[in-house]
């Protein structure tokens, strides 16, 4: 972890994430669900609202990250989280390091209580025929620094009012989290960290389908195996972007764009939806525009054991950090790069298909 925490606080610089990419995945779904026969739009979005400050972090909704940030200091943001969600129960987590100070000699940080570090979190519903809104708060956080631990906090600088509600038409939560520590955060660029992690659970009443992968995917393991399966996973894919098979990407991603269709598009299929979206389309090849992205060369280490692997969805989803597939701009030198941040599980019959993007 060596210099790592220095790097996390004083770069910003999202690398290969650029602003367009978070743009475009935003609404390109975080995580994928299948779409069944007889699946419906529904009439709402759903959104998660975050305020934070004192720590980095990922937040989590069904173990599959929809959020990042580097940085300690106060933070806000409001995101789509649609395609994230499921019929039933839900969890929502914060896999957050509370950054204390830096050792100047190893530039590791030390991590513990602080009196600064909040969290507040809120699931969001807004109609989409009306714009009537409906929420709950899940996580309400800080640390009691006599005993250092974690206790709610409900009157925190997000909620001056200090309102706690855990039951709207559509959402649920009984308003009890729970400590799951220690657990690791992995930056954008592969480092680790030591952290912390809480959860909450949340009932939500739409009907939704559950992730397409759900009854698919394997227990993973992190084995010399597994991260050479993993690889030739991401070389397959790179070569159909390579080829320009706009085809065989589209079935590729077909549950995820089919998804992302159903919940925030209306009931696009999934190359009506991929195609609606500027960025996307010019990635999968629908269509060109000058100074557009070019493919780079599939970026990845020369030795297996050197990928950093991120692990999700319960251990049967993973993913090799930073995304190895990315975009460059050349005709714009000052854009920054686009990646897509695929997540894979693998089947029983030892087939690696494409679960979700996340950011």
């Amino acid at each position: 972890m060596k210099g790592v925490v220095g790097r996390l606080v004083a770069n910003a610089s999202y690398g290969k994430y650029s602003a367009l990419a978070i743009a475009w995945l935003a609404i390109a779904c975080l995580v994928s669900l299948s779409t069944s026969a007889m699946a419906q739009p529904i009439d709402r979005q759903y959104w998660v609202d975050i305020h934070t400050q004192g720590a980095a972090w990922t937040l989590r909704i069904n173990d599959i990250n929809v959020l990042s940030h580097k940085l300690t200091e106060q933070y806000s943001i409001s995101y789509p989280i649609s395609t994230s969600l499921r019929e039933g129960q839900n969890t929502v987590s914060l896999i957050y390091a509370p950054l204390l100070e830096q050792d100047p000699e190893t530039g590791e940080f030390i991590q513990g209580p602080k009196p600064t570090f909040y969290v507040d979190v809120s699931i969001e519903a807004i109609n989409t025929s009306t714009q009537q809104k409906e929420l709950i708060n899940t996580l309400q956080l800080r640390y009691d620094m006599d005993t250092g631990e974690l206790v709610d906090f409900s009157n925190n600088p997000a909620n001056a009012l200090g309102e706690t509600i855990h039951q709207s038409e559509h959402l649920r939560t009984r308003g009890e989290f729970q400590i799951n520590s220690p657990s690791r955060l992995v930056v954008d660029n592969g480092d680790l960290l030591a952290a912390e992690r809480v959860d909450m659970n949340f009932r939500l009443l739409d009907t939704i389908p559950d992730f397409h992968w759900v009854n698919d995917a394997t227990p993973l393991q992190d084995t010399p195996r597994l991260r050479h399966e993993l690889r030739q996973a991401y070389e397959r894919l790179h070569r159909l972007f390579e080829e320009g098979n706009t085809d065989a990407i589209v079935r590729e991603f077909e549950p995820v764009w089919d998804r992302a269709g159903l919940l925030m598009a209306g009931g696009k299929s999934a190359r009506d939806y991929i195609e609606s979206l500027p960025v996307g389309s010019q990635l999968v090849g629908l269509h060109q525009e000058p100074n557009g992205p070019v493919l780079q060369p599939l970026d990845i280490a020369n030795d297996p054991a050197d990928d950093s692997l991120e692990f999700m969805g319960d251990g049967r989803l993973v993913r090799i950090l930073p995304s190895p597939i990315y975009w460059s701009y050349p005709g714009q030198p000052d854009k920054e790069e686009t990646a897509i941040p695929m997540l894979f599980y693998r089947t029983s019959a030892g087939e690696w298909r494409i679960a979700a993007v996340a950011s």
